[in-house]
């Protein structure tokens, strides 16, 4: 006899799904069992909001989508966060809550809240799991999650349907897909032919492995240079010539990037989602010449009018796109023009300042002194987006973020999910000390998983960025400074080890001695910046 809980797990697991994230109550418990049984491992973390935000990370790294489980009631509202993050980030999330039991739903009042007009706003679908078709809604689900732009969607579980037997039986598919290049108009092919100063904005549309691949190939074929979106970033490896840095949400930055972007004749968007962008990239977008546009999706935001969209499955376009490429592709950007665009990236964010340990070097030694294939996840903050500007990425998904929510505290969680799905791998996590505290309480799971990433806490006992915009607003600070507790004496409470360093010396021994031995244990490394470089970085 196949139950309905056995049907979802079952579909789970054929669709890839290998862990799941949450917190149980009563109403799912016969899930976890069913996802036991087929090979599904449940994590067990502190807050749905980090089981989420794990669950997205799983998902950014395995091309697939994920499971974030929670309970009726508060269980599903501590969900909203991370479930907005995956709408807005653009990720395959697929959310299971428990549901009070169908004879019930009707006179039972205790923690019955709408759940489904809860998540409405932040999901692709929603639906209740009945007897009758758990598989084939479950299988839907998966569908709506991954096609077209990705996105959450949920499943409402009733208690007393999820033992009952499934009344239909789950009806197997496999889904190959054709490979087959598409047919580029001529007129494309005219424009990426005569255009002289060609540029490629790239977006979080192609952060996969597959898309990434076809996208660099079209970029070298036709010697486009690119700019990435910060989560894009990587699908140009960013010590390539090609490679012109990441934009979106510094000004500083943004304002070097836009004085190229004036000089191009030509703009090919290549999975580009303006959800990564500050609203002062709405003018420059709308003025430039023309725009090609290659996206699984038309452009609805009206953020920019493309000449011409493409839309399909972004690889198998840009193949197309790619044929005979080196045949016709013109000199374009002098070699020199390109290399002096990159330097004055890297010199935008090298403030000379006084003796002491400065956000730069703490980004540039960890990347210097760490492995070339280290994960890194960093958090929401002013350390985020001079992160996306230092921390180099070498493939997909080498720096994992929240940037279309922009959410705090997703750091650690990403950074544990990375470590479960890469063991082998040095992973590093950067936090702010505001974004740590929000989410200590899963580093209880680095030592019940035997997980040992790189803890970075960027501490400035203030929230940084919103500070840095008060006083820019000529406003007294006020409600975002802060104590901090000894995050050293905290790490080594969940079993890991700590470290404070104060300059970069001192940054750089700490760091090759936890790479030069066998790390039993996660690290945590206190960082004491001073904040105040941030005034011309961002």
């Amino acid at each position: 006899m196949m139950r309905v809980v056995d049907a979802i797990a079952r579909t789970l697991y054929d669709a890839g799904v290998r862990y799941a994230f949450g917190i149980p109550g009563g109403e799912v418990l016969h899930l976890l069992e069913a996802f036991r049984d087929v090979g599904i491992q449940f994590i067990l973390t502190r807050h749905e909001m980090g089981a989420g935000f794990m669950a997205d990370a799983v998902s950014r790294l395995s091309d697939g989508p994920s499971v974030l489980v929670a309970t009726l009631g508060p269980g599903l509202t501590n969900t909203v966060t991370p479930v907005a993050q995956a709408y807005l980030d653009r990720s395959p999330l697929v959310v299971i809550t428990g549901a009070i039991a169908t004879n019930l739903e009707n006179i039972y009042t205790h923690q019955m809240i709408d759940q489904a007009a809860i998540l409405k706003p932040v999901t692709k679908f929603s639906a209740t799991v009945r007897a009758i078709d758990a598989g084939e809604v479950t299988a839907k689900a998966l569908c709506i999650a991954v096609e077209g732009r990705p996105g959450p969607v949920h499943l409402n579980l009733p208690t007393d349907v999820a033992q009952m037997e499934l009344v239909a039986p789950v009806r197997h598919r496999k889904t190959i897909a054709v490979p087959q290049q598409a047919r580029v108009p001529t007129d494309v092919q005219r424009r990426l032919q005569t255009a002289q100063r060609p540029i490629a904005l790239v977006g979080l549309g192609v952060a996969n492995a597959c898309t990434a691949s076809a996208t660099k190939a079209f970029l070298e074929g036709w010697r486009i240079p690119a700019m990435t979106t910060y989560k894009a970033k990587g699908v140009i490896p960013e010590n390539y010539i090609l490679c012109l840095g990441a934009i979106g949400l510094s000004p500083v930055i943004d304002k070097i990037q836009q004085s190229l972007l004036k000089a191009a004749d030509l703009v090919v968007t290549i999975g580009f989602d303006p959800v990564e962008l500050r609203s002062d990239w709405i003018l420059p977008l709308q003025s430039s010449a023309s725009i090609i546009n290659v996206d699984v999706v038309p452009a609805t935001h009206r953020i920019f009018t493309a000449q011409v969209e493409l839309i399909g499955d972004i690889g198998r376009t840009l193949l197309g796109m790619s044929e005979n490429a080196s045949e016709f592709a013109p000199d374009r950007w002098p070699e020199t023009h390109l290399l002096d665009h990159r330097e004055a990236l890297k010199r935008a964010v090298q403030v000379a300042g006084p003796d002491g340990l400065h956000p730069y070097d703490v980004l540039q030694i960890l990347r210097e002194e760490l492995p070339p294939t280290t994960l890194a996840c960093v958090d929401t903050g002013s350390h985020r987006i001079l992160a996306n500007h230092v921390w180099e990425c070498y493939e997909p998904n080498g720096l994992l973020q929240s940037n279309g929510l922009g959410s705090m505290a997703y750091a650690l969680p990403a950074a544990i999910a990375a470590q479960l799905l890469n063991q082998d791998r040095t992973v590093v996590c950067f936090t702010g000390d505001a974004g740590l505290d929000m989410m200590t309480g899963e580093m209880a799971l680095l030592k019940a998983h035997k997980l040992r990433p790189v803890i970075v806490v960027f501490t400035d006992r203030a929230l940084s960025l919103i500070k840095l915009k008060q006083e820019r607003m000529n406003l007294p600070t006020y409600g975002v400074d802060f104590d901090i507790p000894n995050y050293t004496a905290l790490a080594r409470a969940y079993g890991g080890q700590g470290y404070v360093v104060n300059s970069t010396k001192e940054l750089r021994d700490v760091v090759r001695e936890i790479e030069g031995t066998s790390k039993e244990t996660f690290v945590l490394i206190e960082a004491h910046i001073d904040p105040t470089d941030y005034q011309q970085q961002m």
